[in-house]
């Protein structure tokens, strides 16, 4: 039998065992992962996240438990939301669209007030024909509950309720209120992007984001109206 002063260095040994190991593993990770992948705005950044995926995925695949790591994956592959699914998705994009789905889906079981990783599901086109409009809500309104003040997602999360296919609930609408002000307020450069969310836009959910302006800034809700934002 061991003394106890041999038992308790035996026990600190494989605690430090186990904590270099720790160590290891957090440090390659760290290695691997390409510098912090955000969910882009516009295809050029899905162009430049998309250089980075190879890394990403091997990251992801490493931390196992690092859900950051798995929603830096998933945005990675975020040309796939310029997809346009009324034409249908071939089978190569079709399981693209899957396997980016399913790392954005697993960075949420990891950590799920990740609001950038809801929002891509939201925006993500569906992987086969079957409508995901209410299900894209769904997402797009846990992403407002999750990431209430993220100011870098107030742009995107608009023009994703606006390119709805179903109607916007009360509840969203006042989100998108949030996000407008901020926009409005404190990121005027984004004004034409949403003047082109509103062209795109179903005429129901024009009449929305006009509503909206109009509680906020009747000058711009004009300007809307108008074709020009000021």
């Amino acid at each position: 039998m061991l003394e106890p002063p041999v038992r308790l260095r035996m026990g600190l040994l494989g605690l430090g065992g186990v904590l270099a190991l720790g160590g290891v593993w957090m440090l390659l990770s760290a290695l691997l992962a390409p510098e912090t992948v955000a969910l882009p705005l516009d295809r050029d950044a899905a162009a430049v996240a998309a250089a980075h995926r190879g890394r990403a995925i091997a990251a992801a695949r490493l931390g196992v438990i690092r859900g950051d790591l798995y929603a830096q994956a998933a945005c990675s592959d975020a040309g796939l939301l310029w997809l346009d699914p009324a034409h249908g998705l071939d089978a190569a994009s079709a399981a693209e669209v899957q396997a980016a789905r399913s790392n954005a889906e697993t960075a949420l079981a990891l950590a799920p007030v990740n609001g950038s990783a809801r929002l891509f599901l939201a925006a993500l086109p569906p992987a086969s024909a079957k409508p995901a409009d209410a299900n894209g809500l769904i997402a797009l309104q846990i992403s407002y509950l999750t990431a209430p003040d993220d100011a870098a997602l107030a742009r995107p999360r608009i023009e994703r309720a606006l390119a709805s296919g179903v109607p916007i609930d009360k509840d969203l609408q006042e989100f998108m209120k949030g996000d407008l002000r901020e926009i409005l307020a404190r990121q005027p450069l984004q004004k034409p992007a949403m003047l082109a969310a509103y062209k795109a836009a179903s005429p129901q959910n024009q009449a929305i984001l006009e509503a909206l302006a109009a509680d906020i800034d009747p000058d711009f809700a004009q300007s809307v109206r108008g074709g020009a934002p000021k």
